[in-house]
């Protein structure tokens, strides 16, 4: 009889080693290198020396990364703690605290914008009938007197004066209408300056203190100040102008190219701090003049339209433009964007100033928002603040759908 075969005894199977779920620490630390990576490159891409940007999606710590430097001459490293010029973002925040002021009665979007100014821009034929409404969506028919040679001009024989709002007005009065208010939409910065007067008018207050105590602080914002009015503890980064921003402040009486630096494969580029910064911090004021670190600003844009600064029928009116053939609501573009291959809806605004290219924006489907700016202008062709905002886009529809 042959012998038995011995069966083995089954092998034991291991169990299963549970990987354990990434912490929120490193969550934030992967989201934040993939932050950083997108700003590095759009810098790197674009020449700017110094970007600075912010990144807060529901659910996850706020992200603030910096890239570059903060002045070419030191190379000293730019940081999340460095203030930027954010230019016409401010619109959207003198908006918002219009619109707070429409919630509590004490003024009218469709009302002339004599009802609470009288004789506010001189012997302008469309004074009369210019509404509260048209000075914040573009179709007052003014024109955009920051690209306007004659106030180019006046500008350049007094550096270091600065511009009271009504000297803008002043300015705007003489100026011929582009066409009849509300007839159709044209970019200008004007109407927010008047929208400022007319906060000062209704609250007895300054706008600064105004936008302080309704806008910033109920957005947790401390490190934002709107100029001439207040101004940041220490003075914003550098910033450098190229091509024909270059050429333009060249020719400025007392400014002069001493320094030689250069983007971009020799691209010469001249830095607005070494001149006078009078003008340029006083002549957008409510349309143009607020100083910040970028996380303020993307802490703004959400409470505009997460519920906290204005109510759900204020941001209704505030993102409806009033032409089918505009995108620019009350102080906002309402648009899309291409994240992963879709798009996505953003209520966003840019900025622009001699030295400093902004955007800023919120994804209404997501609760995300985001700011950034750099400190060069204009950027080159295709390497603009749309290539960074799908980035960021793509960033945190990712993590939220993780």
């Amino acid at each position: 009889m042959p012998e038995p075969t011995e069966v083995p005894a089954p092998t034991a199977v291991p169990e299963p080693t549970e990987v354990p779920a990434p912490t929120e620490e490193e969550i934030h630390t992967q989201i934040t290198s993939q932050v950083q990576a997108a700003v590095d490159s759009w810098r790197e891409g674009n020449g700017a020396p110094g970007v600075s940007a912010a990144l807060i999606i529901p659910g996850y710590a706020p992200v603030a990364v910096a890239s570059g430097v903060s002045d070419l001459t030191t190379n000293e490293p730019v940081t999340t703690d460095d203030y930027f010029r954010i230019a016409s973002i401010t619109k959207t925040m003198t908006a918002t605290l219009i619109l707070q002021l429409a919630e509590e009665g004490l003024i009218e979007l469709d009302e002339p914008v004599t009802t609470y100014l009288g004789d506010w821009l001189g012997d302008h034929p469309s004074e009369d009938q210019i509404t509260v409404r048209q000075l914040m969506d573009h179709t007052n028919g003014l024109i955009e007197y920051a690209f306007d040679p004659g106030f180019y001009f006046e500008a350049a024989l007094r550096q270091d004066q600065p511009f009271e709002p009504e000297e803008i007005l002043e300015f705007l009065g003489r100026q011929d209408p582009l066409f009849s208010p509300g007839s159709d939409y044209q970019y200008e910065t004007g109407g927010f300056v008047a929208a400022g007067l007319l906060i000062e008018a209704l609250t007895g207050n300054s706008a600064a203190e105004e936008m302080r105590s309704r806008i910033f602080e109920p957005s947790g914002a401390s490190e934002i100040y709107l100029t001439p009015e207040e101004f940041p503890p220490t003075s914003v980064v550098h910033a450098y102008a190229r091509a024909e921003l270059y050429n333009a402040l060249t020719l400025l009486p007392g400014v002069r190219d001493d320094l030689g630096l250069t983007v971009n494969n020799d691209d010469p580029v001249i830095d607005v701090l070494t001149g006078e910064q009078a003008v340029l911090q006083s002549a957008g004021w409510t349309g143009g003049g607020n100083e910040a670190q970028l996380l303020e600003v993307a802490r703004i844009f959400g409470s505009i339209f997460n519920g906290t600064l204005l109510k759900p029928e204020s941001v209704e009116r505030m993102i409806s433009p009033e032409l089918a053939t505009s995108n620019y609501g009350l102080g906002i573009d309402v648009g899309t964007g291409e994240a992963n291959g879709q798009q996505f809806s953003v209520y966003s605004h840019g900025g622009g100033v001699p030295g400093f290219r902004s955007q800023a924006g919120y994804l209404p489907d997501h609760d995300v928002s985001y700011a950034f700016s750099s400190s060069l202008i204009p950027l080159p062709d295709g390497l603009g603040v749309a290539l960074l905002r799908d980035e960021l886009a793509s960033i945190a529809l990712a993590a939220l759908d993780s």
